[in-house]
């Protein structure tokens, strides 16, 4: 049996969030490449994103810049029924002919977003910033996002 082996390019841009129906993606500019190697009645599929994705910075609401270099490895198989409850094993059912890689495309770059995402010291707007310092309660501290500091010792 031979091996087979394909690969796609794509270019990632706001529109496919769109069309993901996600709107906190503020704009995109990512390279993707997809390589696909079928050995034995099953595929390994390689995913590399590479560019950077702005997303609204959690002070100030703005784009900031994320700069996205992301690996993910999936093993596809078919069998009986759909199976995604492992990690890097994708069973799709026999009658599937087709594998639609947007979702796993979708699903690296979303992860590669960390929890918190803000622009380096001075960089927020200064309006929001502005505003943030007039609502900001008594005893609310800034390094521990609002939440009041406590001493453990």
């Amino acid at each position: 049996m031979q091996a087979e082996h394909c690969e796609k390019d794509y270019r990632i841009d706001k529109s496919f969030f769109e069309s993901m129906e996600n709107d906190s993606i503020l704009g995109a500019d990512v390279d993707v490449l997809v390589d696909i190697d079928k050995r034995h009645g099953s595929y390994e599929v390689e995913i590399h994103c590479e560019g950077t994705m702005q997303v609204p910075c959690d002070r100030c609401l703005e784009a900031v810049d994320h700069e996205v270099d992301a690996d993910y490895h999936v093993t596809v198989r078919y069998g009986e029924d759909y199976d995604d409850s492992r990690d890097n094993l994708l069973v799709l059912p026999y009658s599937e002919t087709r594998l639609d890689l947007a979702g796993l495309i979708y699903d690296t770059l979303l992860l590669t977003i960390p929890l918190r995402c803000v622009h380096p010291d001075g960089e927020c707007d200064t309006a929001m910033s502005e505003t943030l310092r007039l609502h900001k309660a008594p005893g609310d501290d800034e390094e521990t996002g609002g939440e009041p500091a406590t001493d453990t010792e």
